[in-house]
């Protein structure tokens, strides 16, 4: 968003775009603000509803782009974030694991990537390349969105 001053003439004549600004600002200055939490919970999520949780926090406070937003066949396909539950979080694709949803992954936890043929150590548990996989998504989601807020805020 343009940076608008708050002087005389824009109080008078520009008021509605005054108040738009100071109310995006912020907002923005909130989204930065809970970076850093943000991926400190994010490391320290030990299950796949733990990053659900942090996903729905990041969006109520605004971190909110297309890839963290429901989509009816992508990852989450739930008609709105503070929806999103096990049963309608989609993962998998990835090193031969076929998507499935979060519940299926919680009700696998214990299963190896034995027999694998991406040299994965074979005693790797599948739900560990979930959580990873999610909480990748997460994070780089995140810290993209407070760095284009940031710069469009400073400029920088």
């Amino acid at each position: 968003m343009k940076k608008i001053k708050n002087n005389l003439w824009n109080r008078l004549f520009h008021s509605k775009k005054l108040e738009a600004y100071k109310e995006w600002r912020e907002k923005a200055h909130a989204i930065i603000g809970w970076n850093k939490q943000l991926n400190e919970d994010l490391k320290k999520a030990k299950t796949l509803q733990d990053l659900i949780d942090i996903h729905k926090h990041a969006w109520e406070i605004g971190y909110q782009n297309s890839n963290l937003a429901p989509c009816a066949w992508g990852r989450f396909r739930c008609n709105s974030i503070p929806e999103l539950t096990l049963d309608t979080l989609y993962l998998g694709d990835i090193w031969g694991l076929w998507t499935n949803t979060g519940r299926f992954w919680e009700e696998h936890k214990d299963e190896t990537m034995a027999g694998n043929g991406f040299g994965i150590d074979p005693e790797k548990k599948v739900y560990d390349l979930i959580m990873q996989q999610y909480r990748q998504h997460l994070r780089l989601n995140i810290n993209a969105i407070a760095d284009n807020t940031a710069k469009e805020l400073f400029g920088k």
